[in-house]
């Protein structure tokens, strides 16, 4: 998402000065300035066809999913992380569970019988 958001920045500062170079070169007459009226406007509508293609291509990975993970990953890569992933998860929970109420209990740094509610006795 971040590299959306950089080359949308890049096509509004390309739309910025092309319009630049268009309202210079229609104010002044002489040499250049119908050189400068092509170049912007051929570049002004490049860069509004380039701002289109990023919206419609962020929208569309958006509604991928590509966008909630830092590197995008294909829903078939992910699954195939969460296949491998899952037993190791499973057995750390079962690992977890078999410490019991004391273990956890030690694990939070209470010790039996200790209350750290803010509430008065």
């Amino acid at each position: 998402m971040f590299i959306m958001h950089i080359s949308a920045l890049f096509a509004y500062s390309v739309l910025l000065a092309s319009t630049a170079l268009l309202i210079w070169s229609i104010r002044n007459e002489g040499a250049g300035s119908s050189l400068g009226k092509t170049i912007g406007s051929l570049v002004f509508v490049l860069s509004l066809l380039s701002m289109f293609c990023i919206g419609y291509y962020s929208i569309k990975y958006w509604t991928q999913g590509n966008f909630e993970t830092p590197m995008s990953m294909s829903m078939p890569m992910r699954q195939e992380m969460m296949q491998k992933m899952m037993p190791m998860m499973m057995e750390h929970m079962g690992q977890m569970g078999q410490m019991g109420n004391k273990g956890n209990m030690e694990n939070m740094g209470m010790q039996k019988g200790e209350n750290h509610s803010h509430t008065p006795q």
